[in-house]
């Protein structure tokens, strides 16, 4: 592997890192009930412009019930969470530009053993 294959495996992971950071921050995830997590992105432009992610939203048993299992209902990035995100990645990578972080429905879920929902009976 060459020295910029590596150099951008490094700067994706840390990309990665500042929009899963940015989620936790915006989201209010702070807490063990929702980990967020970027399986991977797809980025256009340099500096930056877009940024496409996929990502799972994992619920875990310590924050049972929840209402739903719909990652939207949780995490709400359709509306200002979602430009605050766009703008925390923003500044964290000290850009000039505006960059749009977009989820567009690709959040997948995992639900882990003993997470309940209200409502429902398993």
């Amino acid at each position: 592997m060459g020295s910029r294959d590596r150099s951008k495996k490094r700067s994706d992971h840390e990309l990665k890192r500042l929009v899963e950071q940015a989620v936790v921050e915006m989201c209010d995830l702070q807490d063990s009930r929702l980990a967020f997590h970027v399986q991977s992105l797809e980025v256009r432009g340099r500096p930056p412009s877009a940024i496409k992610v996929w990502a799972v939203l994992h619920f875990m048993s310590a924050g049972s019930p929840f209402c739903c299992g719909e990652p939207e209902c949780h995490l709400g990035l359709h509306g200002a969470a979602g430009r605050e995100v766009s703008a925390h990645v923003r500044r964290a990578m000290r850009l000039e530009q505006d960059v749009i972080v977009d989820f567009g429905g690709r959040i997948g879920v995992e639900y882990h053993d003993g997470v309940q929902f209200i409502g429902r009976t398993n």
